[in-house]
């Protein structure tokens, strides 16, 4: 648990709400909340370079 709070804290998530999807998610049978950092596209193209 702190490696999640540590984690959506170093990406400036809000902790409450990233626990709030991730509980709906498996109460409903939903896909859980990715706790990887979101890439855009101008991010990948820098990657690829």
């Amino acid at each position: 648990m702190l490696t999640v709070v540590t984690s959506l804290q170093a990406q400036e998530h809000n902790v409450l709400e990233f626990l709030t999807q991730a509980i709906h998610a498996a109460r409903f049978g939903q896909e859980p909340p990715s706790i990887l950092p979101q890439t855009s596209a101008e991010d990948e193209t820098l990657l690829a370079a």
